[in-house]
Parts: C-alpha cells; structure tokens; sequence
C-alpha cells in the first residue's frame, strides 16, 4: 500500500498543503508505525494546545510537499501520550518540552528531564488557568 492511499484512510481534513488527521489514543502507536512503515520518516515538531477541558497534542510530519498533522486529544487533569522517540528519535527534545510546557505526561520517555524551567518555576506554564 502506498502511504497517500493508507493517509485517505484516515479520512483528513485538507487545508492547502495540510493535511489534519485526528487519532484516538488506543491506535496511535499502530498508525505511526504504519506511516513509518510507509515512508513517513521525518517529524518536524510537535506543539500543544490547551483547550479547556483537554489538551490537544499535534505531531507535525513533512512528507514530500505536504505537512501531514496529526492530532491527539488527551484530558487535561491526566493526559498521557506513549512516548514515540523509539520510532522517531526527533521527537526526543519536542517530547520533553510537551511534558515540561503543557504537563502532560510522556509514558516511557527515555529522559523527560526539564530544557527551559528554572527550579521553583511555574509548573506548566502554557496551561490556562
């Protein structure tokens, strides 16, 4: 299967050269491996936004002149995400500062230490209050 036919799957929405895919959190990991599998290899960021209630995790992939978005929605009081460093080794320092920036938790990071706080910092500083 060809990556273009395996994405039309996933039914996206397409704005210009973005393409916006929403997944469930129990798929997740098997869609990125899929995608990998498929020839998606190169992640350019992932971002945060909160929203209310939840915090919505976008993972930013290029792949030939598209950016493929790929949203994760999780609760805002717990939201987890599985780490994918072990698939995309890039997402090692965007992982950390999820965590750090957002607070939500990156199961099975291999080294979720902080990048930009300060000790005594405000404990997740882009969550709305």
């Amino acid at each position: 299967m060809h990556i273009e036919n395996y994405i039309k799957r996933l039914k996206p929405k397409s704005e210009g050269n973005n393409l916006w895919i929403s997944i469930e959190r129990g798929k997740f990991r098997k869609v990125l491996k899929d995608l990998k599998s498929l020839g998606l290899s190169r992640i350019s960021s992932i971002t945060g936004v909160d929203e209310g209630k939840r915090i919505d995790v976008i993972y930013h992939f290029i792949h030939k002149k598209k950016t493929i978005n790929i949203k994760l929605s999780v609760n805002k009081k717990d939201g987890v995400v599985d780490t994918i460093t072990d698939m995309y080794p890039g997402a090692n320092l965007f992982e950390r500062e999820l965590s750090e920036m957002l607070g939500v938790q990156v199961k099975n990071h291999p080294n979720l230490k902080k990048l930009f706080l300060a000790k005594g910092s405000p404990k997740s500083p882009l969550r709305r209050s």
